[in-house]
């Protein structure tokens, strides 16, 4: 379990692959992640990139058994 206020590095590489796809910062992408701003593209593009990678481990799991 992550310390609280410890920083999560799969959520910060997220937020930058997201950043760089719409041409924004990060900090932008936080602030709307957060509700400081409105973006109706970042939601959905977090959550493709969420999909896609759960999609690959799942993937990789099948393809290396860690038993």
């Amino acid at each position: 379990m992550r310390k609280t206020g410890e920083r999560d590095t799969i959520r910060a590489a997220r937020i930058q692959k997201v950043a760089e796809t719409l041409g924004k910062t990060p900090r932008y992408i936080r602030m709307v992640l957060n509700g400081d701003r409105e973006n109706n593209q970042v939601l959905p593009l977090m959550m493709e990139l969420q999909e896609g990678e759960n999609k690959l481990l799942e993937a990789v799991k099948k393809l290396i058994p860690f038993d």
